[in-house]
């Protein structure tokens, strides 16, 4: 396989951190390294090569840089920079992708998970799943909202509901007995959405959105973060869960 990648224009060590890179999916560049034998002074410049093939994508957990290969099918674009070499590239591309796919580390779905970190992160994800028109399931908690984050968190829900008013679409909330909950959605928008209050006892430690074929996790304890799956088979599950909790609540539309 390596000297397949090879005859695309990929040097050694591109073809090892390449290969590298798709079994360990998203990583920093010292892992790179290691798993590619590859000098760390060296993976970098290796990096920018394998950028300029498209074959490299960087993102950010807080801070931190990850590095996570594009998909084995983005070996295509080598075919329309050489004319002159089409039908021998097809051939070797439509060799070697299933066996790149059986390689890397993840699933099929898991390829579309993202992880987003701080609270500006959370919220620029959450207000552009808002803007879809589908109406939005959600289970919602107050609990874990540190006393100095309640007001940003109120206005960030104004603009939440902002979003869905334009877009025309509507919310169900499964959420806890804290009237902060309710408050945060004034009485005004009482036709964007529809609550069903949970059990005094229970604390949720984490939020979760359903919309279309994208769930998104929000957790508030120990920093904000959210991690967002597309995938339709996880949205629509999650959204038949939604759906029995919701009768099973048909009594709980007021705090107790």
């Amino acid at each position: 396989m390596k000297s397949e990648l090879k005859e695309l224009g990929l040097t050694d060590k591109e073809v090892d951190v390449y290969l590298a890179g798709l079994r360990l999916g998203p990583t920093t560049a010292q892992y790179l390294a290691d798993a590619s034998e590859v000098k760390r002074s060296t993976v970098y410049f290796v990096i920018d090569g394998l950028k300029k093939h498209g074959l490299i994508n960087q993102t950010f957990r807080g801070r931190k840089k990850f590095f996570e290969m594009a998909s084995p099918e983005k070996l295509t674009k080598f075919v329309d920079n050489d004319k002159n070499k089409l039908k021998k590239k097809e051939g070797v591309i439509n060799k070697i992708i299933s066996d790149l796919q059986i390689m890397a580390s993840k699933s099929e779905f898991a390829s579309d998970i993202k992880i987003y970190e701080g609270y500006d992160e959370t919220m620029r994800i959450l207000f552009e799943l808002a803007k879809t028109k589908s109406p939005t399931y959600g289970f919602y908690t107050s609990h874990y909202f540190l006393p100095e984050d309640l007001e940003r968190a109120k206005k960030a829900t104004a603009e939440f509901n902002k979003i869905k008013r334009r877009a025309k679409s509507k919310l169900y909330i499964i959420t806890d007995q804290i009237p902060l909950s309710s408050k945060f959605f004034p009485s005004a928008d009482e036709e964007l959405r529809e609550f069903r209050f949970l059990s005094e006892d229970v604390k949720l430690p984490a939020m979760v959105d359903i919309t279309d074929d994208i769930v998104a996790l929000t957790s508030i304890r120990d920093g904000y973060s959210c991690i967002v799956i597309k995938n339709k088979t996880i949205a629509d599950t999650l959204r038949i869960i939604h759906g029995i909790v919701w009768q099973s609540l048909e009594n709980k539309k007021q705090l107790e």
